[in-house]
């Protein structure tokens, strides 16, 4: 509730000026030029964290993102990984998103106002409907990329430790022939949770090497899935390495407040 009331009371100026444009956005998105609305919810979501959220991005890779439309996908800790990844990226993206988003306030909005695509996560059918949608929607505008975290559920604390990955995700990037960019956040989590109270929130966020359609043009989506999942997991063991000291760092905090302050310690 603190840090909420926190977003409320220094973000609320924001809010209130930008908001009405992404929630009218989110009515009608195909009135708008992606690029504005991109912008908007990107403007948006950064005056927040200036405000309240007070996010350091490590970012890592950036390099290995191509130019043109890609598919993003990476592992899933946080309510706030779409947020983040709005903030970090400098082209229009979408999210592949469970249904129970499109009834939450404000993130219902931001998510529409993304040409976002609604799949709920124990109907087959809803899976398949999903992917077509998706589909159709970067084929009528090739400068919307998109994100998907294929693990089809957050991951859990303590350790967050990367679920298997659902191969069917990964369609799109097969049928578009697309490239597909593995990324890693570490730990997204922190930014929300009541347990962590810390001046600066330090999120690493890794891109892997890429997955081009002529490395996967001869393997199945399982296959694909397991490799990207690799690229991930690699990256994920060198972002806990740096964890501990970008939280002492960026904070100033001693080695015994650290102690006290981090409950996830970098594995021995």
């Amino acid at each position: 509730m603190i840090k909420m009331a926190r977003i409320v009371f220094f973000g609320w100026p924001h809010i209130l000026c930008r908001f009405p444009k992404v929630n009218t956005y989110s009515k009608h998105p195909e009135d708008y030029d992606l690029d504005v609305r991109f912008r908007q919810v990107k403007g948006l979501l950064e005056k927040l964290n200036k405000s309240s959220f007070h996010i350091d991005f490590l970012i890592e890779g950036k390099e290995n993102i191509p130019e043109g439309q890609c598919l993003f996908v990476g592992n899933h800790a946080s309510l706030f990984d779409p947020v983040a990844m709005v903030m970090i990226l400098d082209r229009p993206v979408g999210f592949l998103c469970k249904k129970e988003v499109a009834s939450m306030p404000f993130a219902s909005q931001v998510a529409k106002a993304l040409d976002s695509t609604f799949i709920d996560r124990d109907d087959l059918r809803s899976e398949i409907t999903a992917i077509a949608n998706l589909e159709k929607k970067m084929r009528n505008d090739k400068r919307l990329s998109y994100v998907i975290f294929p693990e089809g559920t957050r991951s859990k604390g303590p350790d967050f430790k990367l679920l298997p990955f659902h191969p069917g995700s990964f369609k799109v990037a097969t049928r578009l022939s697309l490239p597909i960019v593995p990324f890693s956040f570490y730990l997204t989590d922190r930014i929300l949770s009541q347990h962590y109270h810390y001046k600066r929130y330090p999120v690493q966020v890794t891109f892997a090497k890429p997955i081009l359609p002529e490395e996967y043009d001869n393997l199945d989506t399982r296959a694909i899935s397991e490799m990207a999942r690799e690229r991930i997991l690699a990256a994920q063991e060198k972002q806990r390495e740096k964890d501990r000291g970008l939280v002492m760092r960026l904070n100033g905090y001693s080695e015994k407040k650290t102690d006290k302050v981090l409950h996830y310690l970098p594995k021995k």
